[in-house]
């Protein structure tokens, strides 16, 4: 095809998304997980966790084919983590909207470049989207792509969207017997955030999830469809999340609302993992997200996205790259994260990010000075709680005890 016309079909699809990103906000950052001193945890009553949720509870943001500079899907076969795609922001990539022999070829350029799961939202269960499902999912079934299907909180959802948890386990158990070497399971977005819309009776998404019987309905959930509900670092009521749906989550799409500052986040994907037991998939911001850029922020640097990728893939089960899969940051890291030459490279930019993050003063850091104390706090507390698990000794890691505590 002429470049020309590759550039400007490229430049109208973008011009279209960041249209609509502006109208249709979306949410995806910041809520607040509270670890205090000792393991003292109070998750819904620390006092700067509004700042951070109030700030971002509105949140959202929506190439090249050349597989040869890519690689080749052999690469998965090395034992690397699990890396999934968020529903991209560029338009030749969007699946579930792509038909036939399309849609084919997407697929398997996505897996050539090393993605093994596909996520993207499905409102309702309608005959248009039950349709449109069917058909990615059957295409998917001929290859090893997973595909994970996102549900909306109140704090996301419209009024086409379906809170009838019985209705939808019941339609994910059908799917899995029909597509069971594509369809991997569901993913329910924030899960422990906070809503700051006004037409919504439950400020957290968490106690809406305990209002309307989610809980009860996840009994009945097959072995085989897998839950993996999105919990933040910073969220509120985590506790409950642990409490009373652990024993029905399969992983954790676990999310940063800091992500501008790395320098806890070993910790806190550490004690995350240690508290949940659960695989643990970080999503990755190869992008500004919208309320950010509401605030004028710069998008993340080159050097942040890489050293997030550094510590995430060595800290975690698997990465999420959230809809820039067109960022030449995460291009390269997709064609060389088996090689070490690389894999130092973006060692020494961690270091060097997180020297900077220590040294830099608070309005270089991030320019809402209430959102650095916020953030800075809950470092803190997870930096402390992490040193203080670290003293422990075996056979007390190995109990629920600290858990318990932690969690009070």
């Amino acid at each position: 095809m002429n470049v020309a016309i590759i550039v400007v079909i490229s430049c109208a699809g973008t011009g279209f998304f960041l249209f609509f990103q502006y109208i249709l906000p979306h949410t995806y950052l910041l809520p607040i997980f509270s670890l205090l001193n000792n393991f003292q945890l109070i998750l819904s009553n620390y006092p700067d966790q509004e700042i951070i949720q109030k700030i971002n509870a509105e949140d959202g943001t929506e190439g090249s084919n050349n597989i040869n500079q890519i690689g080749s899907i052999n690469r998965a076969a090395k034992g690397s983590n699990v890396v999934g795609l968020w529903t991209p922001m560029n338009a030749s990539f969007v699946l579930q909207h792509l038909k036939g022999e399309q849609q084919e070829k997407t697929i398997d350029t996505l897996l050539m470049w090393g993605y093994q799961e596909y996520y993207y939202v499905m409102n309702n269960i309608d005959p248009d989207s039950v349709k449109m499902t069917d058909d990615l999912l059957k295409t998917a079934n001929k290859t090893n792509l997973k595909i994970i299907i996102i549900l909306l909180p109140p704090s996301e959802g419209g009024p086409d969207t379906s809170y009838d948890w019985k209705g939808w386990i019941k339609y994910f158990n059908s799917l899995e017997k029909k597509y069971a070497r594509s369809f991997e399971g569901f993913a329910i977005d924030d899960f422990n955030w906070i809503s700051t819309r006004s037409d919504t009776k439950f400020r957290n998404n968490i106690d809406y999830m305990e209002y309307s019987g989610l809980a009860k309905e996840l009994k009945d959930k097959s072995k085989d469809v897998k839950f993996y509900p999105t919990v933040y670092f910073e969220g509120r009521k985590t506790g409950i999340v642990v409490k009373k749906y652990r024993n029905f989550i399969d992983g954790l799409v676990v999310a940063s609302g800091c992500y501008y500052n790395v320098s806890s986040l070993k910790n806190e994907l550490t004690i995350f993992k240690e508290i949940f037991k659960k695989p643990i998939r970080y999503l990755i911001y190869p992008t500004i997200t919208y309320n950010y850029s509401k605030q004028d922020y710069s998008p993340p640097t080159d050097r942040l996205v890489m050293s997030t990728l550094s510590i995430a893939s060595n800290s975690s089960d698997g990465l999420i790259i959230w809809r820039d899969l067109d960022s030449p940051v995460i291009q390269e890291h997709m064609k060389s994260r088996y090689n070490e030459r690389y894999l130092s490279d973006i060692s020494k930019s961690t270091e060097l990010q997180i020297s900077d993050e220590k040294n830099e003063s608070s309005d270089k850091l991030l320019k809402s000075a209430n959102v650095h104390t916020t953030c800075t706090n809950w470092y803190k507390k997870y930096n402390e709680a992490y040193d203080n698990w670290m003293k422990l000794p075996q056979k007390e890691k190995e109990t629920d005890a600290w858990k318990k505590k932690l969690l009070r």
